[in-house]
């Protein structure tokens, strides 16, 4: 599973060590830090994508739970579907 933390770090730690084969004119280090970097960068947004469809998910749970509530009359039920829809917003925006 991809991980948003893991993406981060190694963008930071592939530019870091592409920087430092640039200003040392080391081949290596530069197409080292280079793969580092798309890596990192890959998963990052892969993990953006997973969130983003198990925020979809959550979503559609709640308008389920939502509109279950408002045909029945049950105001919790209801109450927590949109709970739900709006904790996937949440999600969602923070995964853009």
């Amino acid at each position: 599973m991809a991980s948003r933390q893991s993406g981060i770090t190694d963008k930071a730690a592939g530019s870091a060590k592409e920087t430092l084969g640039n200003v040392t004119g080391n081949e290596q280090w530069q197409a080292e830090g280079k793969a580092q970097n798309l890596k990192g960068n890959a998963e990052n947004e892969s993990a953006k994508a997973q969130n983003r469809a198990e925020a979809a998910g959550e979503g559609i749970t709640g308008w389920a739970k939502q509109t279950w509530g408002a045909i029945t009359g049950n105001d919790s039920k209801e109450a927590e579907g949109r709970a739900d829809r709006a904790k996937s917003d949440v999600k969602d925006k923070l995964n853009q």
